[in-house]
């Protein structure tokens, strides 16, 4: 049985990867390409309602899109498909950058494979670009950014890196995955987990339906589930830092730090502190290391806090 689970597991990833071959974008496949000379800090739109946008910041003073077709899994060309049921500009005004797709007769069937196409948009942007993508089909994802970013899709996961300046992240049924990024950061999902490796600056992140790992964290952050558990590894503490969940438990790694204020409430609290003063309890601690400073909260119903 232990091996029929084991075969079961590699086939499922094998198909994956294959997937994930298969579907992966290569610019060979565009259905359409337009590049617009800007100036180093365009302002790039990008709207479609059933594709993916991934954006990609380079060094270059222009903006290239390439819109990608896609029916099932096989990317389409102009010889192929028929895309008179779309609404599609790609277009430039001034230092501003626009590509729409949007589908006019959204009503239509779909039967036999009719219908079916969803367009994605891939943008290499100047690094200090202003970007808005949004989808209501896929996921979204962005690296190379330095300036202002936001990201949207009601149905898909949302990845970012290396990114700077100021974040805003939304999805409604997918996981938010975080590396590699500093400036002011929001960041919500309303179905998934939240998953970051470096961040720095402030942040705010939210889900309702799933678990947080925060790696690598010197940021004054406000983190909230109400579904799931917390893992924090704080590698700097010098501003607030409020961690809460309704249904799980909360566990934070801290660096050494002499002059803290803590505010920690779970079923039960587990810690070891030196030179503290204050309120004590099995499932309550609220009071102070050594002369006090940045405030740690860490909040749970239905779990346990623990400080290592």
């Amino acid at each position: 049985m232990i091996k029929l689970i084991k075969f079961g597991l590699a086939l499922l990833i094998s198909v994956s990867l294959m997937m994930d071959v298969l579907w992966a974008q290569s610019s060979s496949d565009a259905y359409r390409v337009e590049t617009f000379s800007t100036l180093s800090s365009p302002e790039v739109e990008l709207r479609t309602s059933g594709g993916t946008i991934n954006v990609i910041g380079h060094n270059e003073d222009e903006v290239r899109i390439e819109m990608f077709v896609r029916r099932g899994s096989s990317y389409q060309s102009p010889a192929d498909t028929d895309l008179s049921d779309f609404e599609i500009e790609i277009e430039q005004d001034g230092n501003k950058i626009i590509a729409y797709a949007k589908r006019e007769n959204s009503g239509r069937s779909s039967f036999w494979g009719r219908n079916n196409e969803s367009i994605s948009f891939r943008a290499y942007v100047p690094n200090n670009s202003i970007v808005d993508g949004r989808t209501s089909g896929g996921s979204v994802s962005a690296e190379n950014i330095y300036n202002r970013l936001s990201l949207a899709t009601s149905g898909g996961s949302v990845k970012v890196e290396n990114i700077q300046g100021l974040t805003e992240l939304r999805t409604s049924g997918g996981s938010i995955q975080i590396d590699d990024v500093s400036g002011e950061i929001s960041a919500r999902t309303s179905g998934g987990s939240v998953t970051v490796n470096g961040l720095e600056g402030i942040a705010d992140l939210r889900t309702s339906g799933g678990s947080m790992r925060l790696n690598q964290i010197s940021a004054k952050l406000d983190a909230r589930t109400s579904g799931g558990s917390i893992r924090a590894d704080l590698v700097a503490f010098y501003d607030d830092v409020s961690l809460r969940t309704s249904g799980g438990s909360i566990s934070i790694d801290m660096p050494d730090v002499d002059h803290y204020d803590l505010d920690l409430r779970g079923s039960r609290v587990r810690t070891n502190l030196r030179n503290f003063s204050g309120e004590m309890e099995r499932n309550r601690i609220n009071g102070r290391v050594g002369d006090g400073g940045p405030l740690l909260t860490a909040r749970t119903s239905a779990g346990t806090v623990t400080i290592n």
